[in-house]
């Protein structure tokens, strides 16, 4: 099989996936088994197992170890033709008060991330940035040639990301991909973090909490589903010498109070929400078309933000209970109540 540019699409590839058990990791990680490929996962594992990729166990190589040791990155990365980038410490509101984090944690790290990735002889890195704050405040639809303008340090931090990228593609030759992704939601997502508009929502009507709504009708994002974005970014894997920048969002806005009613719809039970005016840290408009990288998923249609939400509402109560069962189960076994028993 080939896609229009003529490449085969049937090629397997070695893909390192660091951060592959987090959020849209773990929907990259599996999209690649889809395709077949070899696919190492280097990831935290805080629980000591893998959280979103306990489905997969067996059919994924599992490396446990901290992105900021180098030396445990450097043995990861033997032997991959890819290597993905999906770590992040920062969110962008929280670098809006501490504009040093990004630069001191999540672009270093990225730079050194580059470098013993074509130290170690990978041909191409994938790299996910940011599209709502990389363009900064700008109005209408955004592409590739729109010039970026960030304005908040996270921004900021992924556009000097993606320019150290070109660095090392001059200097050692190693193509790579960046993404410049919408406002990504779906299933895994975190529902305790303050980013993901969408997450956090269906957190607090779960925790019967009021909902946060900052902005108006002219705050506007473009939701994409992570599963939608994983398959688009396997674009990378069919030509490893090619480097390029994409954007990756659905090309239709959703202002805020536009999804507010999406979720007035889909949830089953009652919220009061509170407005509050839009945040300095935030842009107005953020609308990315993805033509560029669309045109060679001929067949691709992203999924209604609407169908989304309620799949990811589903996800969130599903999960939920299951984590209530489970501790309800570890409260009935002998030791302290609610707690694991002592190993032994």
């Amino acid at each position: 099989m080939q896609d229009e540019d003529g490449k085969g699409l049937d090629v397997r590839r070695r893909v390192a996936v660091f951060g592959g058990d987090g959020f849209l990791g773990s929907h990259f990680v599996e999209r690649l088994l889809e395709q077949g490929h070899t696919v190492t996962v280097f990831d935290r594992f805080r629980s000591g197992t893998a959280k979103n990729l306990a489905q997969l166990q067996g059919r994924v190589r599992l490396i446990a170890g901290d992105f900021a040791d180098q030396a445990a990155v450097a043995a990861a990365l033997e032997g991959q033709e890819v290597a993905a980038h999906f770590v992040g410490a920062t969110l962008p509101v929280c670098s809006w008060e501490d504009p040093l984090r990004p630069i001191d944690v999540d672009l270093r790290q990225a730079v050194n991330f580059f470098g013993l990735c074509a130290g170690q002889g990978v041909r191409k890195i994938i790299f996910p940035a940011s599209g709502g704050t990389l363009y900064g405040r700008q109005s209408g639809l955004q592409d590739e040639s729109s010039l970026p303008a960030p304005f908040n340090p996270y921004g900021i931090a992924k556009l000097a990301a993606q320019n150290f990228l070109a660095y090392y593609r001059e200097k050692c030759g190693i193509a790579s991909d960046s993404f410049r992704i919408g406002n990504v939601y779906g299933p895994r997502q975190p529902l305790d973090r303050p980013q993901g508009v969408v997450a956090a929502w269906i957190g607090r009507i779960l925790n019967g909490q009021p909902l946060e709504l900052y902005g108006d009708q002219e705050t506007v994002r473009d939701y994409v589903h992570a599963a939608d974005a994983a398959l688009l970014m396997t674009h990378s894997l069919r030509d490893l010498d090619a480097t390029d920048t994409y954007n990756l969002g659905s090309g239709s806005g959703t202002s805020i109070l536009e999804l507010l009613s999406i979720f007035r719809r889909v949830s089953d039970r009652p919220f009061v929400c509170r407005v509050q005016p839009r945040r300095s840290s935030d842009n107005t408009s953020a609308i990315l078309t993805s033509a560029k990288l669309l045109r060679h998923f001929p067949d691709f249609h992203h999924r209604p933000l609407e169908e989304g939400i309620r799949e990811t509402f589903r996800w969130a109560m599903a999960s939920r209970q299951e984590r209530s069962c489970l501790a309800g189960s570890l409260s009935s076994l002998p030791g302290t109540p609610g707690r694991w028993p002592n190993p032994i």
